[in-house]
């Protein structure tokens, strides 16, 4: 995977807080900037979101965007700092199809839309192309035509994983 695929591109806070999760040994690398999840429900390790995640539901809680590079090594548990997903937060993404996302008029169709990201090569991008659809966990809020990044939240829905 790439390190920055994802940054926050607005925070309302004075500081975003960061919680310490714990990383499985032999696990996908985590870089900063990439978004991870629970690894099973209820469990201690995060793992990376895969291709078309978080859906609303189904994907394990999303526990926020990793502040830095996890520590584990194919023999070894790590941890990784995680900035939690706080209400407010907007984040930067590159579109998967940066010509659906470098205009204005673009963006402003694009706006409010549900998505998901995408991972079908080693970068993650919000995949504008998806379509608005109730169960995805991200939301269009906005992006800048100049640099094709897609800005958005995480549902609040996301965060809270399936529910029994």
């Amino acid at each position: 995977m790439a390190k920055g695929d994802v940054r926050i591109q607005y925070n309302p806070y004075n500081s975003v807080p960061t919680i310490t999760k714990q990383t499985a040994a032999s696990a996908t690398a985590i870089y900063a900037g990439e978004p991870v999840k629970l690894s099973a429900a209820g469990a201690v390790d995060v793992i990376q979101l895969a291709d078309n995640e978080p859906v609303i539901g189904t994907t394990t809680q999303v526990i926020g965007i990793t502040q830095s590079d996890a520590t584990h090594t194919a023999a070894a548990v790590g941890t990784v700092e995680v900035y939690q997903p706080l209400p407010g937060i907007i984040y930067a993404c590159k579109a998967t199809t940066a010509a659906n996302f470098d205009t204005a008029s673009e963006i402003a169709a694009l706006e409010n839309d549900r998505v998901l990201f995408d991972l079908t090569s080693t970068t993650f991008t919000v995949d504008e192309n998806a379509g608005d659809t109730a169960t995805s966990g991200l939301q269009i809020v906005g992006g800048d035509p100049l640099t094709q990044e897609v800005y958005f939240i995480i549902r609040p829905s996301a965060v809270q994983g399936p529910v029994a």
